[in-house]
């Protein structure tokens, strides 16, 4: 049965180690606590929990147990994340699975293992005595030595139009999948497909999980194809703007550094990781996205960007400065020597200057500052030149402050530094940008702030008191059984709550204590996000029992006082409030009494 897949899975992973392997985690009490990966903030609000193994965001409210984690982090269905999970436990699954559920299942699968069983196929080609000796040659030439190409699983597509469809690859999978998986393309006309890659230098592209999800291609030495380098097609596996080449086996380093150098080419993230230097990843030849900062920024606080100074153009710097901006993450920019390739300064230069390139990194506002002043100097004199680059930079930041939401704190942070490149107060800066209409509202600007527990929470005796009580019994089952006896799920007053108390109760009848991280996939979406949340704030009390119980005197205290408001009402209001006798009199003074009693008031009397 799925349930009790999920169980054991649950049961064997543990979640602080799972999600350090994506978030920078560091102990506080009982927790461990990092930067969101799901929304972008600069104070840490996000808590994992390894007793009740489950995570929480009081930022985004992001929640849920291992598998939860996963099927945000990678993207992913439910089923994927439990099987890649089980993987990691070596859990083996039951297989079984709703039709259509199966067929999803199946068509995914049947993409991945086609990924699989063509990288096998091009491996072996390069590593083919004959057919493999000119690629291995090229190669080799480069300064590639065969332990960094095996690591990466390098491969070659053979010069022919369809080495790969008319092989074994194409015999196991069809004409369809492999279409469907981007390695093969129908002819014009409709007349057959061929090859996607022929006479290339493959490298295979992979997931956070390592699962072959595409090819990018360099075209061997001497063929006439145009094209340098050729990517996989948009896939349902493979989304250009979303993958990494090279995470998979640079994450452990991205994320003792804090920081990942990023690179154009495969062949220049090749290089660095034989020079040792492993934070190395690339974008796959493309300017770099949202999608990929925010992949980035969960292992890194500083993103590197390796590339030649003359080759960038305006709009690229503009670019990058948005999202130096908008991204809670630190960008910068290492110029390469013009002309050069990272790969090509590895050999000549070694690992500890190529180092070095990466600590001399320029953040992106004073890289884009330097530039601006270089150009315009040149050409306009002393004087001139660094008036018209300070109107063109503060025209750039205007621009890119209005790109998307920025920070308070960063934009202020900014200001400061642009003040101490240009020379230009900060009091000017403030008044310049304040005046222009493409600067955001300001309401726009607390992006990813954490809302502190005590503002979340209403200040309201029975709210706080019914809150405790749900939170506790959360984290400590086995107080169930003596709580049931004070109160029944028809005190809580809340609607929310109420039916959150209702399912625990019915589980705790039915099926006994529950284990959080396994009954929170039991529950309807907004049922399983209060169950965290409730959960989470309990965890902040110093002595959960303690809290408990004095939420349970509250409740009874308010629902005594509530009965008494009631008395009085029948009591002295018409028709039938008239005080019948001495016995009456007697009992509303001395309801009188307790309603003068400060805390009796504090509670709502």
């Amino acid at each position: 049965m799925l349930t009790d897949d999920k169980a054991r899975v649950l049961q064997a992973i543990n979640i602080v180690e799972l999600i350090r392997q994506s978030v920078p985690l560091k102990q506080r009490g009982k927790e461990y606590v990092g930067l969101c990966p799901f929304h972008q903030e600069k104070t840490p609000s996000f808590h994992v929990n390894p007793a009740g193994q489950f995570f929480y965001c009081y930022g985004c409210k992001a929640g849920g147990n291992a598998i939860d984690f996963v099927i945000r982090r990678d993207r992913i269905e439910f089923r994927d994340a439990l099987e890649a999970l089980a993987q990691q436990a070596g859990i083996e699954l039951t297989r079984w699975a709703k039709d259509k559920d199966r067929q999803q299942i199946s068509q995914r699968q049947a993409l991945l293992d086609a990924h699989v069983a063509a990288g096998g196929f091009f491996a072996n080609l390069l590593w083919h005595p004959q057919q493999g000796e000119a690629a291995r040659k090229y190669l080799h030439e480069r300064g590639f030595n065969d332990q960094s190409l095996r690591n990466f699983g390098v491969g070659l597509a053979a010069d022919a139009w369809d080495a790969l469809l008319s092989g074994p690859v194409g015999r196991k999978f069809g004409t369809q999948v492999l279409a469907a998986a981007g390695l093969v393309k129908a002819r014009e006309g409709g007349n057959g497909h061929y090859d996607t890659f022929r006479n290339r230098i493959l490298f295979p592209i992979r997931d956070e999980q390592g699962r072959i999800i595409a090819f990018g291609g360099r075209v061997m030495p001497g063929s006439t194809d145009p094209a340098k380098y050729l990517n996989s097609p948009e896939t349902a596996l493979f989304s250009k703007g979303r993958a990494v080449f090279g995470l998979d086996l640079a994450r452990q380093q991205i994320l003792e550094t804090k920081t990942v150098a990023v690179v154009e080419g495969y062949t220049d993230v090749v290089m660095a990781h034989q020079f040792g230097v492993t934070n190395v990843v690339s974008v796959l030849g493309t300017a770099m996205t949202e999608q990929q900062v925010a992949m980035l920024r969960r292992f890194a606080e500083r993103i590197v960007l390796l590339f030649d100074a003359d080759a960038a153009g305006d709009a690229a710097v503009g670019r990058l400065v948005e999202m130096f901006l908008t991204q809670p993450v630190e960008i910068a920019i290492a110029s390469m020597p013009a002309g050069m390739d990272p790969d090509e300064f590895l050999v000549r230069h070694g690992a500890a200057e190529f180092q070095r390139l990466l600590a001399g990194a320029l953040d992106a506002l004073t890289y884009a500052w330097k530039r601006l002043q270089r150009q315009f100097v040149s050409t306009e004199g002393d004087l001139t030149g660094q008036q018209k680059a300070v109107q063109q930079y503060l025209e750039l930041l205007a621009a890119a402050r209005g790109s998307g939401p920025v920070d308070v704190l960063r934009w202020g942070q900014a200001l400061a530094r642009v003040a101490r490149l240009t020379q230009v107060p900060v009091q000017d800066l403030h008044r310049r940008f304040r005046a222009r209409r493409s600067a955001p509202r300001r309401g726009a600007a607390q992006v990813g702030a954490k809302e502190p527990i005590v503002a979340r929470t209403v200040a309201d005796g029975v709210e706080r008191s019914e809150r405790w009580i749900l939170g506790a019994l959360l984290r400590q089952p086995s107080l169930w059984h003596e709580a049931q006896t004070r109160i029944g799920v028809e005190d809580f007053a809340d609607a929310d709550r109420r039916a959150l108390a209702s399912l625990y109760w019915e589980h705790q009848r039915n099926e006994g204590e529950p284990v959080l991280a396994e009954w929170l996939t039991e529950l309807p979406p907004e049922m399983a996000s209060l169950a965290l949340e409730l959960a989470s704030e309990a965890e902040q009390l110093q002595d959960v029992e303690e809290a408990m119980e004095s939420a349970l005197g509250h409740l009874a205290e308010v629902r005594r006082l509530r009965e008494e408001r009631r008395i009085v009402s029948e009591l002295c209001q018409p028709p039938g409030g008239r005080l019948e006798n001495g016995k009456d009199v007697d009992l509303l003074r001395e309801i009188q009494e307790r309603a003068r009693r400060p805390d009796l008031r504090r509670l709502g009397w």
